[in-house]
């Protein structure tokens, strides 16, 4: 009797267990598991990364490899030879030391030349004009009178007293002809004459280049010109060249010893100031009314295009015949 109560309650207990959610655990199939994102980050690496990697060194390589640009430097240039035969300039108005009135007339003066051997072309060989130690211009048609207002640059204005004008031959380059006969210096007085400050025995430097814009080849060399009067510097006088600008860490300066043309290579695109002024064997300034000048707003593109199809140091059309 004992024996078979003992056995329904074995199943009792049995039914109650399987009614409770008891038995073998539920297995769940692997294949319709899903992986968790995290590890599917962890494994794959991201593309835009290892593209930004890849790209920045190789950037990195390329610019190491790059050589640094060549300094920027100042070298003699060989003088082109003078022509034969030499051109004549000469200045037939003003007459030296003349006034050529008051200032509401001189403004309307006409300067007049005479040229000849010379044959000017646009774009070719020229006469520069200068007034005082103001920026030259180029004349082309020398037949043709140029008003004193013409020399003036924007914002400068003709005073009273004692001027110089200076008239030269230049070459399709804008390389002076240095030869006996191709320029003239005169001066001349607005208002009423005085007592001339100015001294032709006396070495005296004419600034001519370089100035404006210089694009291309005339940008690659730079072309450093001057006109003495009063001295060949054979007496042991110099001329002394600086060069700034913001491009550079440190000023280009040196000498002329001779009188021939250098050329400054290597500058980097922007803009500079060219100082040329006489000095004795010593180095000690010259005084006098055109001993030193700066020129300023010279514009350099070495690589862009040349906007005159004459510039470089190329040879320039012969002069004409007599």
């Amino acid at each position: 009797m004992k024996t078979t109560v003992s056995f329904v309650g074995m199943l009792s207990l049995v039914a109650s267990a399987f009614a409770c959610g008891g038995g073998e655990p539920e297995v769940k199939d692997p294949s319709t598991e899903t992986a968790k994102p995290a590890e599917t980050t962890a494994t794959t690496p991201e593309p835009a990364a290892t593209t930004a990697a890849t790209t920045t060194a190789t950037t990195t390589t390329t610019e190491a490899k790059k050589p640094a640009p060549p300094p920027p430097v100042v070298e003699d240039m060989k003088p082109s030879e003078d022509p034969k035969p030499l051109p004549s300039v000469k200045i037939t108005a003003p007459k030296n030391d003349a006034s050529i009135g008051d200032l509401a007339k001189a403004k309307d003066f006409e300067i007049k030349l005479d040229v000849k051997d010379w044959a000017t072309v646009e774009k070719g060989p020229h006469v520069h004009l200068i007034l005082d130690d103001l920026p030259y211009k180029a004349i082309y048609d020398t037949k043709k009178p140029v008003k004193v207002s013409e020399l003036l640059p924007a914002g400068t204005e003709l005073k009273e007293g004692e001027h110089t004008l200076v008239a030269f031959a230049s070459r399709a380059t804008h390389e002076s002809v240095k030869g006996k006969g191709a320029q003239q210096l005169v001066t001349f007085w607005v208002g009423k004459k005085g007592k001339s400050t100015f001294d032709p025995k006396k070495p005296h430097v004419v600034y001519s280049r370089p100035k404006g814009e210089n694009k291309g080849a005339m940008g690659q060399e730079l072309l450093i010109d001057f006109y003495l009067f009063g001295t060949a510097l054979d007496k042991g006088e110099k001329v002394k060249y600086t060069i700034t600008g913001p491009s550079l860490t440190t000023p280009l300066t040196g000498e002329f010893t001779t009188w021939a043309p250098k050329v400054a290579k290597n500058l980097p695109k922007g803009d500079y100031e060219v100082t040329v002024e006489l000095v004795d064997k010593d180095g000690k300034p010259i005084e006098g009314p055109l001993t030193k000048t700066t020129r300023k707003g010279i514009s350099l593109d070495p690589e862009a295009a040349a906007s005159d199809p004459h510039a470089g140091h190329g040879t320039e059309p012969a002069p004409a015949k007599k």
